[in-house]
């Protein structure tokens, strides 16, 4: 490693001391975090190239691993590193979950299903557990299917929340791809649910479709 690519990520990690990431462009961020993965090399064309070949910062973040390492200059360490980013903070939010009303944080509830499904290329589902008091005890995905639909079994699902010994549901699933809009299905699908939950003392809160980077809550949208 030349003393000029050297002195630059000194230059930059310096900045992030200072400041945390004010100033910062996004491929300059990419830029830094590189410089913990792939040594000895200038990683500017390489954060350059993942924004132009993925648009934007959340879209590389958001990339799936094989997308990631083909990219020039990335390799499988690099890709591995920005995957592992990700990973952390769908750790992180889930972290924050435990014990704590899904009703008084919103969006990190969002945030969590959001990172949670990103990337998959097929429809998934599945629900948030609560207790009495809507106190996140569990996510989990249940079901996985193909590009645009996957099958669910609500005798698997009331069987999983008797044994967390849950009372309330919020149900999620992804469009992989990105169509904002509850289809007819959904809602049929959300209100057969419902029904079958309610003999049992369980309670569908709410369903959430994860349609590209947005969370889309069926109540708040009348689709429920």
């Amino acid at each position: 490693m030349t003393s000029l690519v050297a002195g630059h990520r000194d230059r930059l990690r310096e900045r992030f001391t200072q400041n945390s990431l004010e100033g910062f462009h996004d491929y300059e961020v990419i830029e830094l975090l590189l410089t913990y993965a792939i040594p000895r090399v200038d990683v500017k064309p390489i954060a350059k190239r993942l924004l132009n070949c993925f648009g934007t910062l959340a879209g590389v973040f958001d990339a799936p691993l094989a997308e990631l390492t083909q990219v020039e200059g990335m390799g499988e360490r690099g890709a591995v590193f920005i995957t592992l980013v990700r990973q952390v903070e769908v750790r992180y939010l889930a972290s924050d979950l435990p014990g704590k009303s899904v009703f008084d944080r919103p969006e990190k509830v969002k945030a969590h299903l959001r990172l949670l499904v990103q990337g998959r290329g097929m429809e998934c589902f599945g629900a948030i557990f609560t207790d009495q008091q809507n106190r996140h005890v569990a996510t989990q995905i249940l079901f996985e299917g193909t590009i645009d639909r996957a099958v669910v079994y609500p005798r698997n699902l009331m069987k999983r929340a008797l044994e967390l010994d849950a009372k309330g549901l919020i149900l999620f699933h992804n469009h992989p791809g990105g169509t904002p809009q509850a289809s007819s299905e959904d809602t049929q699908l959300t209100r057969r649910m419902s029904d079958a939950c309610s003999p049992l003392d369980l309670k569908v809160l709410d369903h959430f479709l994860i349609a590209g980077r947005e969370v889309l809550s069926f109540k708040e949208n009348g689709w429920f």
